[in-house]
């Protein structure tokens, strides 16, 4: 009785692999091997031995640029280094705050502890994605009133958490409306 796997292959090889399209099928390219030199005959080496028959040089040919298998050099392009722009300033109308460059490992909870220095925290919220639950590095963090974020925004701008600049800013929406 015959052993045969359930994906119909027999002894490691591919179903597909066989002896009638080997060469249709190649896996591996074969790659030009340098020839061996010539053996000098006897009368050769007493010549050399002379100085008087020395061996010519074979002048040296170029790689053809343009190869099947090659892929075209690309011309390395240097570019200007970009200037980093400063965060767009937002003035705080409400307690409502963005928080910026935020660690990727902050919860919610941190970020509230960690703004209650400044003043009455009612919510901080660290956005995240939707797939993965992963923190997406920014956050908003909800104020008692605009005075008190004013002043949280002001202290713990450029603060360094776990080395990471916050950023610190006034809110551009007005949050999620609840039901």
């Amino acid at each position: 009785m015959k052993d045969s796997s359930p994906s119909g292959q027999r002894k490691g090889r591919n179903r597909n692999y066989n002896n009638k399209n080997r060469n249709k099928n190649r896996r591996h390219v074969k790659q030009k091997v340098p020839r061996r030199a010539k053996k000098k005959s006897i009368i050769q080496k007493v010549l050399e031995l002379f100085g008087i028959g020395k061996p010519k040089k074979k002048p040296t040919r170029k790689k053809p640029t343009s190869n099947k298998n090659s892929r075209p050099q690309r011309k390395k392009v240097t570019r200007p280094k970009r200037e980093h722009k400063a965060p767009e300033k937002i003035p705080i109308t409400t307690g409502r705050l963005y928080v910026g460059n935020l660690p990727y490992k902050t919860t919610d909870e941190e970020l509230k502890e960690l703004f209650n220095q400044a003043g009455e925290t009612l919510s901080a919220e660290v956005v995240r994605h939707r797939r993965n639950n992963r923190s997406k590095g920014y956050a908003f963090v909800e104020m008692a009133d605009a005075e008190t974020a004013q002043k949280a925004a002001s202290q713990m701008n450029e603060y360094i958490y776990l080395e990471r600049k916050l950023i610190v800013n006034g809110a551009k929406s007005a949050g999620r409306e609840e039901n």
